[in-house]
């Protein structure tokens, strides 16, 4: 058994050591560096093979690097300095990552060499670079926003902005030009109601539609208010339409019935003559009791209809209609009863209830139907992509 822990352990090293060199040789430099920094740090005894591949990996790691670096020629071409720069940051990183180790020998004495540089002028050179050209990138962009209205540019610009951030935080006027960025590149959607309903509760309606929390769809890109004045600031307009409201007439109906039921009411010892002998026996004495129940039903319905429009305003085009139609139904139960509660059935003891609800009024149901009409309303406008 020890002997196959031994040959186990053995296989399994020089599956380990294999690895190091196969990435090696299917040049996989990134991913043999990593494994190989894993194994060696902290690692009392090295091994060579691991020791060579990290010097392996990370040579030609660096001269990639920076054959990657002049290729891209930043002077020549400024929109290659966030590549340029993210380039030396890996060159930079990789030395940190490796300066712990350093000087590293193997177990069987073998001496690592490793061409360590700073590069820290370098870095600031191309982070320099890099946040010139990505300003005067976004400003460009969102110049474009401006001639052609596609904002597309201005998002774009405000993730060249917010770039720079990350390494200068306060870099020229970048904050304000992120708030212009992000002005130009939100479209601002508008909500108007229309409302054409013919009753008397049609402005309760509309004042609670309007009253609607519309900034709660707000998102980083799209800015939703309730228009009180002409806006022409707009980039779409949200129509609802009230077209319909209707009330039915109140309608109670009633079921009456009877219950009855025979019930013990004593049990009494009278004497009866048994085989010419008198004996005593009990007796119980029934009597029928009734009971009469009432039910009462109530109901009324109520029904809201309208419609949803999006419209383009740059365009002039509905870009989206959905109706939108909302009912609430009320329904009231009363039932009671008169007479002796022990001729009720277990069915009608359930259904007693003498709480019957007062029909609502239709004030009470507009109001129903206003906030129904808002939940599918709020629903539709989180489904549009703007």
């Amino acid at each position: 058994m020890k002997t196959f822990m031994y040959m186990l352990s053995i296989t399994l090293l020089l599956v380990s050591c294999k690895s190091v060199n196969k990435m090696v040789e299917k040049g996989e430099y990134a991913k043999a560096f990593d494994y190989a920094i894993s194994k060696l740090s902290g690692a009392r005894n090295k091994k060579t093979e691991h020791v060579m591949g990290l010097e392996k990996a990370y040579s030609k790691l660096t001269s990639t690097s920076l054959k990657e670096i002049n290729r891209l020629n930043g002077q020549s071409r400024p929109e290659n300095w966030p590549k340029i720069h993210d380039l030396y940051k890996g060159l930079a990183d990789r030395q940190d990552r490796l300066e712990p180790l350093l000087p590293l020998t193997s177990e069987d004495g073998y001496v690592a060499s490793f061409d360590m540089k700073d590069y820290n002028k370098e870095l600031e050179i191309a982070e320099e670079n890099m946040c010139a050209y990505l300003y005067n990138h976004a400003l460009n962009l969102m110049a474009k926003t401006e001639r052609s209205g596609d904002k597309t540019h201005a998002r774009n610009a405000y993730s060249d902005l917010m770039q720079i951030l990350k390494y200068r935080s306060s870099y020229k006027d970048t904050d304000r030009q992120v708030e212009k960025a992000l002005d130009l590149g939100t479209n601002f959607v508008e909500i108007r109601i229309n409302n054409d309903l013919r009753d008397f509760m049609s402005r309760t309606i509309e004042r609670n539609i309007a009253d609607m929390s519309v900034s709660r769809l707000n998102s980083q890109w799209t800015e939703f208010r309730m228009a009180r004045n002409a806006d022409a600031g707009a980039d779409y307009t949200v129509w609802v339409d009230l077209n319909n409201i209707g009330f039915s007439p109140e309608r109670e109906r009633q079921n009456n019935y009877t219950e009855s039921k025979e019930v013990i009411v004593k049990t009494e010892k009278v004497k009866e003559r048994r085989d010419s002998v008198d004996v005593w026996v009990e007796k119980q004495v029934y009597e029928r009791v009734k009971a009469d129940v009432s039910e009462v039903f109530r109901e009324k319905q109520s029904e809201l209809h309208g419609k949803v429009r999006v419209t383009d305003n740059r365009t002039r085009e509905v870009i989206k209609s959905v109706p939108v139609n909302v009912f609430h139904d009320f329904k009231g139960y009363g039932c009671r009863y008169t007479g002796d509660e022990r001729a009720l059935t277990a069915e009608s003891k359930k259904k007693l209830d003498s709480n019957l609800e007062l029909f609502p009024s239709d004030g009470m149901m507009a109001d129903d139907l206003s906030h129904a009409f808002k939940d599918v309303l709020m629903t539709e406008l989180k489904n549009i992509r703007f």
